[in-house]
């Protein structure tokens, strides 16, 4: 059951002042009186904000009971694409501490990412423990069904037209040069959208409120990634799609310790990520890593340490490995746990 709770006798004819950093006029005046509304806007200048478009939904990356198993299989990768963007950001950011906002039901599969802490939608409005975090990653929304959003709209409004969730190109400010389009999801009913942006985009404004970015100066900045099909009323800095930031073979064998610019060897060291060196082929080719265009100092914003190696055997030739931390020798130490202690090194081309 649903109703609108009027004002307390107790307020009415009294002055009130109602602050909201996410104010509806049209929500507000269903309970308050007509009111005169100031807008303050507040400058971010050292809060850089990068928005991730694609699907991030609940049906794209939250599991289920019900489930077929290759729909299961198709959402466990999804989410594992996620946690993996996750651990590369963290990692470049480390030690600093990152937050992640995602829903409920895939909290846990970023908690045990080194400097991360994972919080929920619908429970972080106010909180200021996060206020020094270094990144602030909110992954999905609280996108509600569109007959939830037509019903309160119903009780508040009176009649709503019955209808469904469209997607639409609406235009979103960016700091440095024109406005750029983003693909969004709204409700096709004028006044069920206004409940949809309520629950859904104010929602990512008050989860990004919690690094405090007003307060942030040129010493202490904060980087916010938003993974979502929405557009929020920010500064953007940089817009891109989950097919260009998902991570790649490279990305996801640094993830784990070591990479080769060998497939056969990719496949020895990561049966996690290739079920044999067809498949790791193939992944290479897909990610355009070959061996005639070897890395170079950094990729992706992240510092990248090398070396040459050498299987034994006839014919054999070097190869690259590739890491983000830690010392060769513990490099060393992993390609050899898994391609045999009778590696050749050249020691003077580790850098």
């Amino acid at each position: 059951m649903r109703r609108v709770k009027r004002l307390h006798d107790s307020l009415r004819g009294k002055p009130v002042l109602h602050l909201d950093v996410t104010l509806r006029p049209e929500l507000a005046g269903c309970i308050l009186p007509p009111m005169p509304v100031e807008h303050v806007d507040v400058a971010t200048p050292h809060m850089h904000v990068r928005h991730v478009a694609g699907s991030f939904g609940k049906s794209m990356l939250c599991p289920g009971s019900d489930l077929l198993p290759a729909e299961a299989q198709r959402r466990a990768n999804r989410l594992q694409e996620c946690v993996d963007y996750v651990a590369w950001h963290a990692r470049r950011v480390f030690p600093a501490e990152v937050l992640i906002v995602t829903d409920q039901a895939i909290e846990d599969a970023f908690a045990a990412i080194p400097n991360v802490v994972t919080a929920h939608f619908n429970a972080v409005a106010g909180l200021d423990i996060y206020r020094d975090v270094a990144m602030l990653i909110s992954i999905g929304r609280p996108l509600p069904p569109s007959q939830e959003a037509e019903a309160l709209a119903q009780v508040l409004f009176g009649n709503v037209a019955s209808s469904v969730y469209v997607t639409d190109q609406v235009g979103v400010h960016m700091r440095a040069g024109p406005p750029r389009g983003l693909a969004v999801v709204r409700h096709d009913d004028e006044t069920a959208e206004i409940l949809r942006a309520a629950i859904c985009d104010d929602e990512l404004v008050q989860v990004i409120g919690r690094g405090r970015g007003v307060n942030r100066s040129g010493d202490h900045p904060l980087e916010v990634h938003v993974l979502a099909d929405v557009a929020l009323p920010l500064d953007y800095d940089r817009l891109t799609t989950r097919e260009l930031e998902q991570p790649d073979v490279l990305q996801k064998m640094l993830l784990r310790g070591i990479a080769t610019d060998s497939p056969g060897d990719a496949a020895v060291l990561h049966p996690d990520l290739f079920r044999n060196e067809k498949q790791s082929q193939k992944e290479f080719e897909r990610s355009g890593f070959k061996r005639q265009n070897p890395m170079k100092g950094s990729y992706r914003e992240m510092s990248l340490k090398s070396a040459a190696y050498r299987r034994p055997g006839r014919g054999r030739s070097w190869q690259s490995a590739y890491w983000l931390s830690g010392t060769a020798e513990d490099a060393r130490g992993q390609l050899e746990s898994g391609l045999g202690d009778d590696v050749e090194w050249r020691s003077d081309a580790w850098s």
